[in-house]
């Protein structure tokens, strides 16, 4: 795949997350506060497997920063950015090293990751160590949404002709069967 052509997708899909974060934040948390499904990872994941690594690692930074703005909690940056290069970092790291493993168990990881790290990082800044009483019910509903979103992705690039994959797929050795 050419360069500008992954670029272009790339931007496409960043928009797609954007949007998708924003829907996401219009309804209330899952149980308790900070519980989300995390539907705009579908878009960041997808980008990294179409596109490559640095392209998803793009599409997650517009998704974050620009997320965290026009939702009006510009400070929320400083986890959710952390938190989300680090899970999406293991995420592709399994997809790309191990992959006998399925991208559902890969997106399970990075939604339990995701969930933890940011838990973690609010109790850090805001020296408040009594919310990490959530971390086993945010690490459930982070593993929740990560099967939710690993098996939309596992579908998606199941059902797309091979042309639109193969070159990125057969580079990362990702399995489409």
């Amino acid at each position: 795949m050419k360069p500008i052509k992954k670029i272009a997708i790339s931007a496409a899909l960043s928009t797609l997350a954007l949007i998708a974060f924003m829907l996401e934040n219009l309804f209330p948390p899952l149980f308790i506060v900070g519980g989300r499904i995390g539907i705009a990872n579908f878009f960041v994941l997808i980008a990294g497997i179409m596109c490559g690594f640095w392209y998803g690692f793009s599409a997650l930074t517009v998704k974050a920063v620009l997320g965290s703005v026009f939702s009006g909690n510009a400070g929320a940056i400083l986890y959710s950015l952390p938190a989300g290069v680090i899970a999406y970092t293991a995420e592709m790291l399994i997809i790309i090293c191990a992959p006998k493993i399925s991208l559902i168990a890969a997106s399970v990881l990075g939604g339990t990751v995701n969930a933890c790290l940011q838990n973690a990082a609010f109790c850090l800044i805001t020296a408040t160590p009594e919310y990490l009483i959530y971390m086993p019910y945010l690490a459930l509903i982070g593993a929740a949404g990560g099967a939710i979103v690993g098996a939309a992705v596992f579908l998606t690039v199941k059902r797309l002709p091979e042309k639109f994959f193969y070159s990125t797929c057969k580079e990362q050795k990702i399995e489409r069967t």
